[in-house]
């Protein structure tokens, strides 16, 4: 009788670690799981707000004059009275930049013709050692820009002093590469700074079409009169 009792008091001690077990495994997973949904939305979330434009404290945007691919000095406060979509633009890239322009042109074009005459498209270089009027004018030939923008260059010195008058980071990495970053402004008829967007790198449809909507309702908002 004395054996069968301890067996039981066994096999009891046994269940109940084993529950126990069970228990602590499940918290650990629960725990893991709710960890890495809130992590996945909250890169969603990102990812969205990404999309959608990043609102701006609204300051007077740095005025600079540059030079554009027709070789013709631009002041970007000469554009006030129309809404500007500024990015920053390496005149040597194949790869993301080409996206954002076509972002940019596309969210235009589907204002209707009207809203668009109240946009302009800027590009300032990105790539401080590749500065020439004819490398911004190639960059805008080869991909369709050469008359749907104004894409801007000057020395140097200029070009990064205007990177750092918009905190944007650009680090050249040889002659014919930079790294920056991916960035387009909205600035009001008035000259503020309004949202700014950040360019995924994804050649998909789904995101290329969501960064259009996203800028494309940014461009309405802060059209002139409205």
């Amino acid at each position: 009788m004395q054996h069968s009792a301890s067996a039981q008091k066994l096999a009891i001690a046994a269940v109940l670690a084993t529950t126990a077990l069970v228990v602590i495994v499940g918290t650990v997973w629960g725990i893991r799981f709710l960890a890495a949904t809130r992590t996945q939305a909250a890169t969603t979330q990102a990812a969205n707000i990404a999309i959608g434009g990043f609102p701006m404290a609204g300051k007077l945007a740095p005025d600079f004059t540059l030079t554009d691919q027709f070789n013709h000095p631009v002041a970007l406060s000469s554009l006030r009275g129309h809404e500007v979509v500024l990015a920053f633009i390496d005149s040597e890239c194949k790869t993301l930049c080409p996206l954002t322009s076509n972002i940019m042109y596309a969210a235009k074009m589907q204002l209707g013709s009207a809203a668009a005459s109240q946009v302009d498209l800027v590009a300032v270089n990105a790539n401080p050692d590749a500065t020439s009027v004819e490398a911004v004018q190639a960059w805008s030939i080869a991909h369709g820009m050469l008359n749907q923008w104004s894409f801007l260059t000057g020395s140097a010195q200029q070009l990064n002093t205007i990177y750092h008058a918009y905190d944007v980071y650009v680090q050249a990495k040889s002659a014919d590469t930079a790294v920056h970053d991916p960035i387009t402004f909205i600035i009001d008829a008035q000259g503020h700074e309004r949202l700014y967007y950040e360019t995924l790198s994804s050649n998909a449809q789904a995101d290329l079409t969501s960064e259009e909507d996203g800028m494309v309702a940014g461009m309405r908002q802060w059209l002139p009169g409205t």
